[in-house]
């Protein structure tokens, strides 16, 4: 089986990010999805306790992923704090839904 490469990405609200977001949160939401239109993202989210948004991507490498997080208005405007980047492994080598 062949994996795509593929990067788990937790970026860090800042701890007042329910007050910065409202301005920036309609441009996360295009650049996000766009993301999943494209196959880029697999997954986009929120941790449960609304410390960090959750990310599975597809890029050539971590700091392709990274990137990537970069052009997000939340990391441009403040919003996130920190983004971590590490190699994720997928179950199945293709995600269910896409060819």
């Amino acid at each position: 089986m062949r994996f795509e490469p593929t990067f788990l990405v937790t970026a860090t609200f800042a701890a007042d990010a329910a007050d910065r977001r409202g301005p920036h949160r309609q441009a996360h939401l295009a650049h996000v999805e766009s993301l999943l239109a494209t196959g880029t993202a697999l997954l986009a989210g929120a941790r449960a306790d609304l410390t960090a948004s959750v990310l599975v991507l597809r890029a050539a490498d971590a700091g392709a992923a990274r990137a990537l997080c970069e052009q997000d208005p939340y990391w441009r405007h403040g919003v996130w704090t920190a983004i971590e980047v590490v190699d994720y492994l997928a179950a199945i080598p293709q995600p269910l839904g896409r060819s």
